[in-house]
C-alpha cells in the first residue's frame, strides 16, 4: 500500500523533533520508513519481513546479537552444553514482560509448541533442516499426514521447563550453529499466561501483545505506523539510548525520501531510482540483504526437464547486466545458489570461494543458442513456449520477469509469456501445486550455514517447488545431515553445491543488495543477513 507521508506530518512530529535536531528535548526519537507492512506480532504466525523487524525489537530470545553482531546470551544468563552436544540447559536471568509478568521457562515451551500447534511457517526450523530439536520432524510428519497434534504430542517436543528459570533443550543431532539459531524470531518466547487469556486475538493489536525486549509497542495504526518506546524494565536498558522508535509502514521509496528531506524520517530504503541522487551524500550506505533471487524451474515440464534447455536459458540471461545496470543498487550477479560470505569452513575458508562459481551462470549468447538447438533436437521440437511467473506486489520481481523475458526472446525457438500474480498466490498456490514453468522467487538465509540454501533442493523439501530429485545430490545432503564430523560435513556440502552447478535445477540470478539513507547524526544501526535489523544500539554520535 502506498501512502504519502507528507499528508500525515502533524501526526508524527512528536516523535521526530529530536531526531531531526529541531528540539532541545533530551528524549531521543528515531523514525524509520519501512518499505513493507506488518501482519501480526505473534511469533508463531509471522513470516513477513515487516513483522519480524518489529518483533526483533520487542521480543528477546535465549540468545541475542551484540553491537558487533556476535551471538551472546539474551534471556539466558548461563548456557551449559552436554559433552555429546545433544542437551542444552539455559538458565534464565531475572527478566519481566512489559505487563509485569516474570519471564519463565514455560514461556519458551509454550512458544515453541505454539509454532507446531498453529503449523507456523517456520516450523521447519525446529527439525532436521536447522535446529534438530528432538521429535520436531516426527511432529511435522504427523501434521503432513493430516493428523491433529494433541497436547501429549506437543509435550514430546525436545524442550522442557525444569523449573521457572531453567530451559532444557534436547537435540536429535549436534548442530554447530545451535546457539546462533536461538536468536531467530521463531525461537523467542511468548508470555504464556497472557497469551492464553488473549486466545485467537493474541498479537493482533497493542492490547493483545506484551514485550520482553529493549522496546515495547505503545501504538499500532495498521497500514500506517507502529510506535515503540524504550522498555525501562528491560535488563539491558542502560544500553538502549532511543526513547521512542516510530516505524512507518508500507512506505514507497519516493514518499519516504520526501519525508527524509522534510526531516520527519531518519532512515529509509533507497530504491534503484533514487541511488544516483543519494549515493554521494553523507548517510548513504549499502548492505547485503542476504536474499538470493533466482528462477525456479518446474522440472515436471518436459522442456525444462532437459538439461540442455536449462543451460540455454541460463546462458541467455546476463545476470551482471541486470544487477549493475537495471538495479544499480549494489546488487551483484549470483555466483551460485549459496550466498557469498555466508559461512566459513572449520578451517576458516569461505564456502562460495571454496566451492567455486557456477560456470553455468555466465552469459554467452552463442552457447545459449547452441544448447537450445541441442535440447530442441532431443525433444523433437522446433520451438517451445514457456511462462514466467512473478509476484506483482514483490520488490523488483516485475523488473526481473521483464528482463528474463527480453533476454530469452533473443533465442530462436523460444516464446516467452509473463504472468503476474500476488506473492500469496505465487508461494501458497501456484508454485506448490506446480502450476508454473519458470517462477521468479527468492530465498534469504535463516542461519549462517550453507544448508539454509542447500536443503531447499533436497527430495521432499516443501520449498523444492521444481521437484528436483538427484540421487547424487541427496546422497551428499544425507551425509551433511547425519555426519558429526564437521570437516566431512563441509566437504559433502561442497560436493552437493558442485552437483547443483552441473544439474542447474534452478537459475540463480543475483545477490540482492540494499541501499539506505540515514540521518548523519546517528550511528549504531545494524542490518545484516541472518541477524536482521536491530535498533537497540542506535544513538546520536
Amino acid at each position: 500500500m502506498k501512502r504519502i507521508i507528507g499528508a500525515t506530518l502533524s501526526l508524527v512530529t512528536a516523535f521526530s523533533l529530536t531526531a531531526c535536531g529541531n528540539s532541545g528535548s533530551k528524549a531521543e526519537s528515531f523514525n524509520y520508513a519501512l518499505n513493507s507492512d506488518i501482519s501480526s506480532l505473534d511469533t508463531s504466525a509471522v513470516d513477513d519481513e515487516g513483522s519480524i523487524v518489529v518483533l526483533k525489537q520487542s521480543i528477546e530470545g535465549l540468545m541475542v546479537n551484540d553491537a558487533k553482531g556476535n551471538t551472546i546470551p539474551g534471556m539466558a544468563k548461563k548456557i551449559t552444553k552436554s559433552k555429546n552436544g545433544l542437551t542444552y540447559t539455559f538458565t534464565l536471568r531475572d527478566a519481566k514482560w512489559s505487563n509485569g509478568d516474570q519471564v519463565k521457562a514455560e514461556d519458551f515451551v509454550y512458544a515453541w509448541q505454539r509454532i507446531f500447534k498453529e503449523a507456523g511457517s517456520y516450523e521447519y526450523m525446529f527439525g532436521s533442516s536447522a535446529a534438530n530439536i528432538k521429535n520436531a520432524d516426527a511432529l511435522s510428519a504427523k501434521q503432513e499426514a493430516g493428523k491433529t497434534l494433541t497436547q501429549k504430542d506437543l509435550n514430546s517436543l525436545g524442550i522442557k521447563a525444569k523449573d521457572d528459570h531453567t530451559v532444557v533443550v534436547n537435540l536429535e543431532k549436534k548442530v554447530a550453529f545451535f546457539e546462533q539459531l536461538m536468536t531467530f524470531t521463531c525461537f523467542r518466547p511468548i508470555d504464556a499466561s497472557f497469551a492464553k487469556k488473549q486466545g485467537k486475538s493474541y498479537g493482533k493489536s497493542v492490547k493483545s501483545f506484551v514485550s520482553n525486549g529493549p522496546f515495547k509497542v505503545t501504538s499500532w495504526t495498521k497500514g500506517s505506523k507502529i510506535v515503540l518506546a524504550k522498555n525501562k524494565d528491560y535488563y539491558d536498558a542502560n544500553k538502549v539510548e532511543l526513547d521512542n522508535l516510530t516505524i512507518h509502514l508500507a512506505q514507497d521509496a519516493k514518499s519516504a525520501a520526501s519525508a527524509f528531506e522534510n526531516g520527519t524520517v531518519d532512515l529509509f530504503h533507497v530504491d534503484s531510482s533514487l541511488v544516483s541522487k543519494y549515493k554521494k551524500k553523507a548517510g548513504y550506505f549499502t548492505y547485503n540483504t542476504g536474499f538470493e533471487y533466482y528462477l525456479s524451474l518446474n522440472l515436471k515440464n518436459k522442456a525444462l526437464a532437459n538439461k540442455n534447455i536449462r543451460y540455454a536459458l541460463s546462458y541467455a540471461i546476463n545476470k551482471k547486466d541486470f544487477a549493475d545496470n537495471i538495479l544499480g543498487d549494489g546488487s551483484s550477479a549470483a555466483k551460485g545458489f549459496v550466498l557469498s560470505d555466508l559461512a566459513n569452513s572449520p578451517s576458516g575458508k569461505e564456502f562460495r570461494s571454496q566451492a567455486g562459481n557456477w560456470q553455468t551462470l555466465s552469459y554467452n549468447q552463442q552457447k545459449a543458442q547452441e544448447y537450445l538447438n541441442k535440447g530442441l533436437k532431443e525433444l523433437g521440437k522446433k520451438s517451445i513456449t514457456l511462462d514466467v511467473l512473478y509476484g506483482s506486489d514483490e520488490e523488483t520481481m516485475k523488473q526481473l520477469a521483464t528482463f528474463v523475458q527480453s533476454s530469452l526472446k533473443k533465442l530462436k525457438g523460444v516464446k516467452i509469456n509473463v504472468t503476474a500474480t500476488v506473492k500469496e498466490d505465487r508461494t501458497g498456490n501456484k508454485m506448490p501445486n506446480g502450476e508454473y514453468d519458470i517462477a521468479c522467487t527468492r530465498w534469504g538465509p535463516d542461519y549462517q550455514d550453507p544448508t539454509t540454501f542447500l536443503n531447499l533442493l533436497t527430495k521432499g523439501n516443501q520449498n523444492n517447488f521444481g521437484k528436483y530429485d538427484s540421487k547424487a545430490y541427496n546422497k551428499q545432503m544425507n551425509i551433511v545431515k547425519n555426519s558429526d564430523n564437521m570437516t566431512t560435513r563441509w566437504n559433502a556440502m561442497i560436493k552437493a553445491d558442485q552437483i547443483l552447478s552441473q544439474d542447474l535445477p534452478i537459475i540463480p540470478v543475483y545477490e540482492k543488495a540494499g541501499a539506505m539513507m540515514m540521518n548523519k547524526d546517528y550511528t549504531g544501526f545494524i542490518n545484516k543477513p541472518v541477524i536482521g535489523t536491530i535498533f537497540k544500539y542506535v544513538h546520536k554520535k
